[in-house]
This record gives structure tokens, C-alpha cells and sequence, in this order.
């Protein structure tokens, strides 16, 4: 299951536009929880429990009537469909990550090269937080991508790269 996850996203998210849903927006209790459990797995991506986490996020955000969000793996891309070094549960957090920041600033929900940065920002999160557990566990793009992020041009490159993105 762990290293299904990025294939498991994309099949959600291509396949939300299908579900039809009553209520307009999501209650504010699940949205919490929604962010709670980001940070949670941006803190222990590899907890027990974190699988559970991630599927209810899927599920919440594939359902959720006000959330639209996208993903970008191309963002990552040497690590999508990789199963090894973390890669499921940092690309995976792109997503989850895409949808913490529009839920904390739904005035640029739609902006998707802001939502992106999020997401990037999230799953460098997860990324520190792996090499916490697992040091050798490096990848060349997410220490450049740490980088940026340190000195201030993740979105530069998210700019520059977005346009892979579907």
C-alpha cells in the first residue's frame, strides 16, 4: 500500500470531478482536522497510524464540496514513482500539503503557483523530518528545493517548473 499512494492520489483526484455532493462547503471540524493531520505527518511522516492519516485525508479532500485541489508531481519528479527513500510519503504530502494551504488562505485557493509552493513547503517538511529518522535517505532535489526554500526562491521555481504540471 505505501508505495501505491502517488498512483492511489492521482486516481482520486482525476476521478473526484464524478462525486456529487450536497453540502457547499466543508464543516470547519473537518477541516481542522484536516490540518492537524498534516502537521502530524509533516512531524512523524513515518508514525504508526500515518497511513490512516493519509487515506482520510485523501478521502476528505477528493469529497470535500470546496476544496479543489490540484496536484503536481512533476514538481518532484525524480521521486514520483519511486518506492524507496521516502518518496511515497513525499510526494504524497505534495498533495496534502497543496490542500493545508488553501485551506489556511482561501484568498489564493485559486492561484495554483501559491497552492504549489505550499505543498512544496509541506513536502520539504516531511522531507527534514525523514532525514531526522533516516539520514541517508537524500535526494538532490530536495536539498535544492531546501535551499530555496531557505533562501526565498521555492516559488521561482515552482513558477518555472508548473508549467509540466496537467
Amino acid at each position: 500500500m505505501r508505495y501505491a499512494l502517488p498512483a492511489l492520489l492521482t486516481a482520486l483526484v482525476l476521478a473526484a470531478p464524478c462525486s456529487a455532493q450536497e453540502a457547499t462547503v466543508s464543516s470547519p471540524e473537518d477541516k481542522a482536522q484536516a490540518l492537524a493531520l498534516v502537521q502530524q505527518l509533516e512531524e512523524d511522516p513515518l508514525a504508526p497510524g500515518a497511513e490512516g492519516s493519509r487515506q482520510w485525508l485523501t478521502n476528505f479532500i477528493v469529497n470535500a464540496p470546496d476544496l479543489f485541489i490540484s496536484t503536481c508531481p512533476e514538481l518532484l519528479a525524480p521521486l514520483s514513482g519511486q518506492g524507496k527513500n521516502g518518496a511515497p510519503e513525499i510526494v504524497g504530502q505534495l498533495y496534502f500539503g497543496n490542500a493545508a494551504f488553501a485551506i489556511r488562505n482561501p484568498d489564493k485557493a485559486a492561484n495554483r503557483d501559491a497552492v504549489f509552493t505550499g505543498g512544496l513547503e509541506s513536502a520539504i517538511r516531511v522531507y527534514e523530518s525523514l532525514l531526522k529518522q533516516k539520514p541517508r535517505w537524500k535526494w538532490p532535489l530536495l536539498e535544492d528545493l531546501r535551499s530555496r526554500g531557505r533562501n526565498g526562491t521555492l516559488a521561482d521555481y515552482v513558477k518555472q517548473n508548473s508549467a509540466k504540471c496537467q
